[in-house]
Formats: C-alpha cells, sequence, structure tokens
C-alpha cells in the first residue's frame, strides 16, 4: 500500500501537470518562455510538449518562494 507521502506528491505531481496542460492551452499553446520571458529549461525540437516547460516553470517557481 503506498504511503501518504506518495500518494500526496502523485496527487501533487498529476495536479501540476493537469494545470500547466490548461494554462497552456489558455495561452494558446505559447511556452513560459514567450509568455513570462523564462529561459528554456532544454533544447527545443519539434517532440518539446509545451506544457512540459510550463511544469519546469512551476517548479522553478515554487523553489523561488
Amino acid at each position: 500500500m503506498p504511503t501518504v507521502a506518495a500518494t500526496h506528491d502523485s496527487t501533487a505531481t498529476a495536479a501540476l501537470e493537469k494545470a500547466a496542460k490548461y494554462l497552456c492551452t489558455m495561452r494558446c499553446g505559447l511556452c513560459p518562455h514567450v509568455v513570462e520571458k523564462y529561459p528554456c529549461p532544454t533544447d527545443c525540437g519539434m517532440d518539446t510538449q509545451v506544457w512540459e516547460c510550463w511544469v519546469h516553470f512551476f517548479r522553478a517557481r515554487a523553489k523561488d518562494a
């Protein structure tokens, strides 16, 4: 049986992913580099999922808080 901490982490990760996908859709698919002038965490390519960049953006902001 998963621990409470593991369940919480899994739930928080799923919520963060859903929020990033929602925001990405609301911003017409623009990445945080365009919207927030956030530096790209990795090299972008044709297979880059923009919502993944939003997840990096939110995690970085959480560490700064």
